[in-house]
């Protein structure tokens, strides 16, 4: 069976490392160094043996200008939106993205687009990532077509804990009650905007409106294309993770990512600005 790549969980390839892939492509594979145990192994990247490639950003500019190296694969994509812009110190404005949404729409079916409201973020205050920011992305993501939304918490991890105390963010790991009641809130939201809504590897039970989510998910890019793609699950993600099994792509310690995002438990780089060869305009 054809498998699924993930472009990718470790990195954002769209945005930063697009070229690579692209070079991958056009040599037939993608050498890729397991982040535990630091095997390297060959993933087959020639489109007969490829089913989806799962494309995951914060910014699809650089894509966008050329996507035309991808005609030959079926592709999803999997459109990370904030507006938390001291946490994202290094991302193009919320106006630019939301019209990548719509570039994107206009290329794809917006059946082939998710967008991730993550990660929801909290401090001694309450939500950073307020049920309002939510609702008007969440209208604006909706108005090109694209129904399906995904979220997850902020979790503490050691790189997130130590930039935490670094920039004094105040940044906390709420009570597992306080979770579920904004989730209860942001599930209504979704139901008057219209939208459906999935929580990624969270353990909050069962909310209505709210489901588990896969993001990626064999089912639904089997949906999509009209041919089988793998439906088991992926043992190597989180535990609450619902995902399909998949090759990822990326790498933590070789791309390592130049958004600097604050709170993220990959391998940012921070306060660094973007210097690749994206297209004006």
């Amino acid at each position: 069976m054809k498998q699924i790549i993930s472009a990718s969980r470790r990195t954002d390839i769209p945005a930063h490392y697009l070229d690579h892939l692209i070079s991958c492509i056009h040599q037939g594979f993608a050498e890729v160094t397991n982040p535990y145990s630091g095997r390297k192994t060959v993933v087959d990247l020639k489109p007969e043996n490829v089913h989806t490639i799962v494309l995951w950003s914060k910014n699809f500019e650089h894509f966008l200008c050329k996507n035309n190296f991808f005609d030959d694969y079926n592709l999803y994509f999997l459109f990370t939106i904030n507006d938390l812009p001291y946490l994202e110190p290094s991302l193009p404005s919320l106006t630019k993205r939301l019209i990548q949404v719509g570039k994107l729409t206009d290329f794809y079916d917006p059946e082939r687009v998710a967008w991730r409201f993550d990660p929801i973020v909290f401090d001694h205050n309450g939500p950073v990532s307020t049920i309002n920011s939510y609702i008007s992305i969440g209208k604006e993501i909706a108005r090109f077509g694209v129904r399906r939304s995904i979220f997850s918490f902020m979790d503490m991890y050691g790189k997130v804990k130590a930039r935490n105390s670094k920039f004094r963010l105040n940044l906390i790991d709420p009570p597992r009650q306080t979770k579920i009641q904004y989730a209860s809130e942001l599930a209504q939201a979704a139901a008057d905007i219209g939208l459906s809504l999935e929580s990624c590897s969270e353990d909050i039970g069962k909310i209505d409106g709210i489901k588990p989510a896969a993001c990626i998910d064999g089912g639904l890019l089997s949906g999509l294309t009209g041919e089988s793609a793998p439906l088991a699950k992926d043992k190597g993600q989180r535990l609450h993770c619902n995902c399909t099994v998949s090759r990822d792509i990326g790498s933590y310690r070789d791309m390592p990512c130049p958004h600097g995002c604050l709170y993220c438990y990959a391998n940012p780089q921070i306060a660094v600005t973007e210097g690749d060869d994206r297209c004006s305009g």
